[in-house]
């Protein structure tokens, strides 16, 4: 199967997975249902690997989604969206799938994901802050997501949709190197 088409796949199947979510009026729980699922693909990824790995064997995989789903108490809702990915053989792209439903609720709610690069954790009011001025910008929910990252030095460098702001030590001290190389360079010419 093409790289276009399995996308297309795995958000036809994340597409109906919310219309039932939000069919049902429980979006919300089955929101956090599939970030559950999430984690599970990463925390026994070689679990989802093995069922993914056998399509010949479609009533093998059925039971033993259904017996997972029934061991973290999944809805009805998401029993059924893995039974049907089970069934037609997608369980190749339920990553894929659970990203896409992620993306296309936060869409449908309006929130927008922010991804935060920090040198250090945030204080309790720092992160409050942070939180107000963002949300008070974007001018909606924000879904905020730190990642620390020592390597940055201070500041942070912060991304949302496809911007990024990156006010850190490690960005300004390149740019002044950069001034000095690009300096040093013309006087060399000279």
């Amino acid at each position: 199967m093409q790289k276009d088409s399995r996308y297309k796949t795995a958000t036809a199947y994340a597409q109906a997975w919310l219309d039932a979510a939000m069919d049902s009026k429980d979006e919300k729980n089955i929101f956090a249902e599939v970030e559950a699922i999430q984690k599970s693909l990463i925390n026994d990824k070689m679990l989802w690997e093995m069922m993914a790995a056998c399509p010949d064997k479609c009533d093998v995989q059925s039971l033993a989604v259904m017996e997972i789903a029934d061991a973290i108490g999944l809805s009805n809702v998401s029993k059924n969206a893995l039974m049907l990915i089970a069934a037609n053989r997608r369980l190749n792209i339920l990553k894929q799938i659970t990203e896409d439903f992620v993306h296309l609720y936060h869409q449908r709610k309006g929130v927008i994901k922010v991804i935060v690069d920090t040198a250090v954790k945030l204080s309790l009011a720092q992160d409050k802050k942070l939180r107000k001025v963002l949300q008070d910008k974007l001018n909606a929910d924000i879904e905020l997501t730190y990642r620390l990252k020592p390597e940055i030095l201070g500041g942070l460098a912060v991304r949302f949709n496809s911007f990024l702001i990156d006010d850190t030590l490690a960005y300004k001290l390149k740019k002044i190197e950069d001034l000095i190389t690009n300096k040093q360079n013309a006087l060399e010419k000279n």
